[in-house]
């Protein structure tokens, strides 16, 4: 399937940190949309042992599918990020 744009998507990354690690993730995102993203757009949930902390973002809009890539290029500068949750979008 195609994506067409701009349309509405979310992001979601795993990784250690905390609330440091929450906040890094939405200022990369700004970064990339270069406006502020609205804090009900914004969720997180920590591991069962409290080891690492899901951060979900959107629903954002996007204009391109460059965009999108270049959003998770400036996610993947934290080190701390281990993985983007393409399934977890729904479940958090």
């Amino acid at each position: 399937m195609v994506n067409s744009y701009p349309t509405d998507r979310g992001f979601t990354a795993i990784g250690t940190g905390g609330d440091d690690f929450v906040q890094s993730m939405v200022i990369a995102v700004e970064s990339v949309l270069q406006e502020p993203i609205p804090k009900g757009q914004i969720s997180h949930k920590l591991s069962s042992r409290g080891k690492y902390v899901s951060v979900k973002i959107g629903p954002i809009r996007v204009v391109s599918s460059e965009q999108v890539q270049a959003v998770y290029r400036a996610m993947r500068r934290d080190k701390r990020m281990n993985a983007f949750c393409h399934a977890c979008w729904e479940s958090l």
